[in-house]
């Protein structure tokens, strides 16, 4: 039902007049970015062709201070600490994953891949190994996902992801497997101060539209 509102609204701003034009700054990170930006991007461009849409990926919490100071128009963001907006758009479950071809998660001492100091997401996995007792090490610390995501799928370390960022060669560890459920967290977006524009609306309802569309392990499944 989405998908068919959303090619009627494409199909009636072809016919619209005056076509919107400008510029929208977007940041997202890059785990998010990989996931479905390429999608949000080409029905955007086909449905306002005329809007620029320069894109950061970087960590949400350079993303929500770069926008709150003005430096982007909009932003998505992963909520926690002091990041908050009242734009939430997705619930995400955070999951344990590992290689599809390896037992690592097996291994006395567990290696880790895990992002960067302060992000929500290694908060929540250091807090889990540490109330379980589960003996590890951190192997694989980085901003980037795709370097915690090859760590992971090469069987290097055992990671945590949005379930909706599971990779093909990933597996996904559960209670059973003896690893605690991690929970969810929101997914929501950030505006700069002030009146935003048409274009920066227009681009907000895409993302929100591509996220409520977004079933879980897609990738995964591919």
């Amino acid at each position: 039902a989405r998908r068919l509102v959303a090619l009627n609204d494409e199909a009636v701003s072809t016919f619209k007049r005056p076509e919107l034009t400008g510029t929208v700054r977007f940041g997202t990170p890059d785990d998010y970015a990989d996931r479905f930006l390429p999608e949000i991007l080409a029905r955007f461009a086909r449905t306002h062709p005329l809007v620029t849409v320069d894109v950061d990926c970087l960590n949400t919490s350079v993303l929500f201070e770069r926008t709150k100071r003005g430096e982007m128009d909009l932003a998505l963001v992963t909520f926690g600490c002091n990041v908050q907006t009242d734009e939430p758009m997705r619930r995400e479950p955070l999951v344990w994953v590992t290689s599809a071809r390896h037992s690592t998660h097996l291994l006395e001492v567990m290696p880790l891949a895990i992002s960067h100091a302060g992000c929500e997401w290694r908060s929540i996995v250091l807090a889990a190994l540490e109330k379980t007792g589960r003996k590890y090490r951190v192997a694989y610390a980085s901003p980037n996902s795709n370097a915690v995501n090859a760590a992971v799928q090469s069987g290097l370390a055992v990671g945590a992801v949005p379930e909706m960022c599971v990779r093909p060669g990933m597996r996904v560890l559960t209670e059973k497997d003896g690893f605690p459920s991690l929970g969810s967290f929101e997914i929501g977006m950030v505006r700069k101060p002030g009146r935003s524009s048409s274009a920066v609306d227009a681009l907000a309802r895409h993302v929100g539209e591509s996220l409520g569309n977004l079933a879980p392990g897609m990738i995964a499944a591919e």
